[in-house]
Formats: structure tokens, sequence, C-alpha cells
């Protein structure tokens, strides 16, 4: 068996930096693994500590430090192969390193995500608050948040967008060119401990109460519209005509924007990254966290040992193999009886497993400047009498980045419990398409308008972007577009 290296998530850290302090942040995991490899061969188990409550840090400081410990400390890992568990930040940690630093092929052989927090935490806005800084000070010891790893983690971070998108780059291959293999294990219940804070992130359902299902899954989509050529010959008076119609809702309103750039898991050669969601799972605590919990124990274990354990071309196999436990999952929430505190929390204690989706839409003009002050509306295709679910009836939540406000998460409940049909119904079909509007303004100055974004999505495409437990990032280009007053050219009086 190839060398083990553990790393933690954010605000994890040891005061101490002794061997038994870090190990404790691991909570059962490295004991645990050492028991069951020990018996057939020699495994070396690394132990990650890393700062991330200092403001000063960033994500790419965390990942030259991560390359300057392998590099000085344990060189053997670089020379050979080794596996990567990771727990939250962990996720951000590890990918960033692969890009920044590691070499094609990489080293690492498989990498498992723990509750990966791989499109960031609500909890992040929430953190890099004043209260968040007064509670570190007070219970912490502290008075610094790790602002900068904060922002990486917030909803909609534009460096981890980027961060994400290097890898659908020509010669940046995950499976292809790095040669790494990655897992995806994250629970969906919150602990009921978290219910009585008022926060919608501590107890939101299809999350663990700290990361949701769909921003730990890197099965994520990509999408980037773009205005047509016909659209960048339109004149001013022609743009503003379009803006006017669609301000209005009257008279026709054309399709400007176009599809430049797409891509999505089982397309282009992209593979399918394995995605188990274990039973009574949470993000972290003695009882059902997924790294420390006694309950999904010995299923997380059973998950990362087919993990660490694959080979060659048996990536396949694991998805299906992932894809088992999850049905499992669902099927013991269906046996089982509601627990007695449901009541008082919840309507229906088999929500907490509804799947979601999210949708990010990064917003910027021709020039990649961002564009803040915008609006996104989903319409139906159809007329007001059409009997078909209004696409607003999905969403659960939507998040303004706060960093970048150009940046915005919607998120929809697409997959809910029903106790009539006695399982979970997919409730996009019931959409039956829809357009997508985006109109924005430059409030500086009336000399300059935005081309408003009109694009109809039918039934089918809309099923095949938005899905179950994952994220899709849709890149806008708004064309940007000047008035005459802007710069004239007049022929000199003779």
């Amino acid at each position: 068996m190839e060398p083990i290296v553990l790393i933690h998530g954010y605000s994890a850290e040891s005061a101490q930096k002794t061997a038994g302090a870090i190990e404790s942040i691991y909570g059962w995991l490295p004991r645990s693994l050492a028991e069951i490899y020990g018996g057939k061969a020699v495994v070396e188990i690394d132990l990650g500590r890393y700062v991330s409550l200092e403001d000063g840090v960033t994500l790419d400081d965390i990942s030259r430090a991560l390359d300057r410990a392998l590099t000085e400390d344990f060189p053997h890992l670089l020379r050979g192969r080794f596996h990567a568990v990771v727990h939250s930040t962990g996720a951000l940690v590890l990918r960033n390193w692969i890009r920044r630093f590691s070499p094609k092929p990489s080293p690492i052989q498989n990498a498992v995500y723990l509750a990966g927090a791989s499109f960031g935490s609500g909890w992040a806005h929430i953190g890099r608050g004043q209260l968040a800084k007064w509670a570190r000070k007070v219970f912490q010891g502290g008075a610094e948040r790790g602002v900068q790893v904060l922002e990486a983690l917030e909803l909609g971070s534009d460096e981890t967008i980027d961060l994400h998108l290097h890898f659908l780059q020509a010669g940046c291959s995950m499976t292809s060119d790095y040669k790494v293999r990655e897992f995806v294990i994250v629970g969906s219940q919150a602990h009921v401990d978290w219910f009585v804070v008022p926060i919608r992130y501590a107890k939101e359902d299809g999350s663990d109460g700290v990361v949701r299902v769909s921003a730990s899954d890197l099965n994520y989509s990509y999408l980037s519209l773009c205005p047509t050529a016909e659209a960048r010959r339109l004149s001013w008076a022609q743009a503003l005509a379009q803006r006017d119609r669609h301000e209005a809702r009257r008279g026709p309103r054309r399709a400007f924007y176009e599809i430049r750039r797409q891509s999505r898991p089982g397309i282009a050669g992209r593979p399918e990254v394995p995605l188990a969601i274990p039973y009574r799972c949470a993000h972290s605590g003695p009882d059902m966290g997924i790294m420390t919990g006694a309950k999904p124990r010995q299923q997380v274990l059973g998950l990362l040992r087919m993990a660490l354990e694959t080979r060659g071309g048996r990536s396949l196999e694991r998805v299906a193999a992932f894809r088992q436990q999850t049905a499992q999952t669902y099927r013991d929430l269906l046996a089982e009886k509601p627990p007695p505190w449901w009541r008082k929390w919840i309507d229906e204690p088999r929500a907490q497993y509804d799947h979601h989706s999210q949708i990010i839409f990064r917003l910027r003009d021709q020039d990649g400047r961002p564009v803040t002050g915008f609006d996104i509306f989903f319409d139906s295709v159809k007329g007001p009498q059409d009997t078909s679910l209004p696409m607003r009836k999905l969403m659960e939540d939507k998040h303004v980045n706060g960093v970048s406000p150009n940046i915005i998460t919607f998120y929809l409940r697409v997959g809910a419990f029903s106790k009539e049909a006695g399982d979970w119904v997919d409730r996009v079909p019931e959409v039956q398409g829809c357009y997508l509007e985006i109109s924005a303004l430059e409030p500086r100055t009336e000399e300059i308008l935005y081309l408003p974004l009109r694009l109809e999505i039918g039934a089918k495409a809309l099923q095949t972007w938005i899905q179950w437990d994952r994220t899709t990032i849709v890149d806008v280009e708004l064309l940007r577009v000047p008035s005459p007053e802007i710069f004239r050219l007049v022929r000199a009086v003779d």
C-alpha cells in the first residue's frame, strides 16, 4: 500500500504541534487506516497541519506551504506515488496544490474528499462577519478568522471557480494528464443539535450542516454564454431598442447570445467522479461526523477502502459501487421510523436528504470586467395559463458573493421526497423548460448599456444541465455597448 497523507479542513488546526495533538484532529481515521492496512504491509500515514485562521494567509499560501513540506521534509512522496484523504477545505488546498505545483502525472494516485468544500460553504460568508470575529476572540482566544481563506470558501468564489475550470483546459485533465483518480464522500444530514442555531446553513436540507452535497460533488457542469456575431454588429440605436423591449417585456426579443463552450461529465472524454452519500452522516462531531463520528464510521471506512484500493481502469466500477452505497442510504431512510425529535424541528425528516442543485452565474463584459448591477429571471416558456411548475418554485436560497458581487449562487430543491409516492421525485421535468433572462446597467452613466440576454432552455436541456446533487457554473459575457457620444469623428471644416 502506498503512503496516505491526511489533510484537515478550515480552523481544525491544533494549537500544539506535537504528533499526538495533530493526530487528535483526525479522530479515528489515522488509527483505523493503520489497523486496516497494517497487517498487510507497512503503510505510512502522514498527518497534515496547516494554518487557516490568520487573516493574511491565502489558499495559495497554504498550497505553497504544502509543496515546501513535501519537497523539504517528505521528498520520497514526490518520488513515488501516494494517496490523499482530505476533509472539507482540504479539498481546495489539495486541488490548488495540483494546479500550482504538481508535475504531470501527479504523484497523487487516489484523492478522497470527505465532505470536500469544493464549491464553498454558506458558513464562510458568516465567518467573515464582525460577530464571528468577536466569537473567535472570546471563545477561541484569537481575533483573526482567516479572512482570505474564508473568501475562497464563500459560495460563488471567483478564485474557486477558476481553480476548478483549470482542470477543464486542454492538457490539464485531472484523469488524463495529472493521472489522479478522485472520489467524493459527503453526508446529507445535519445534526439535530445544530437545529437550534438561527442560521439556515446549520440545518439546510441537502447538506451535512456545513457543506452542501451539490457543493461537494466534483461532477460539475460548465456553460459559457457569449454574444453572437450579429449582436456585436448592433448599432447603439438597435441595442437601445432591444433593451427597451426587454424592460417593457413587449415586442420581439431576439436571442443575441449563444452557448460558446460547454462541459459536463460523460461528454468529450470527461469521466464521472464517484460520489457516495453515507447514512446518518454530518460534517463533524463525535456522533455523526464524517471523520470522527461513530454512526457512519463503518460505511465511511468501507468507501475509503474502495477508493484507496482502486487501481488501473476500475474507476467506472467505483462509480457504480458508490452509487449503490448512496442507494442503500436512501433505502435505509425509507425503512427507518422517524426519530422522536423530528416533529419539533421539521415537517418531514427525509427532506434532509432531498436532492439539490446549485447554479452559479458569473457575469462579466467582453473585456472581462465584472458586471455587478444585474437582474436574473427564469420565465415560463409558455403563457400565463400554462400548468408547468415555475422555476422559482425550486429556489431555496440565493447568495451574492461578498467579494465578487458579479457572482450569484442559486440553490434549488430538484428532487423532493413525496409521501404519496414514498420516494424522491424529480421536480425538474415539471418545469417543462424556461427562458433565462439577464439584464444589467451601468449606474454611473447613461452612455453605456448592456445588451440584455434572453435564452430559451427547453425541457430536455434543463434536465441535462440541472441535475441532482451537482453544481452548474454559467459564465456570462454581457455585451457592453457605448453610445455615439463616447467618441465622435467629424470632418474638419475647410
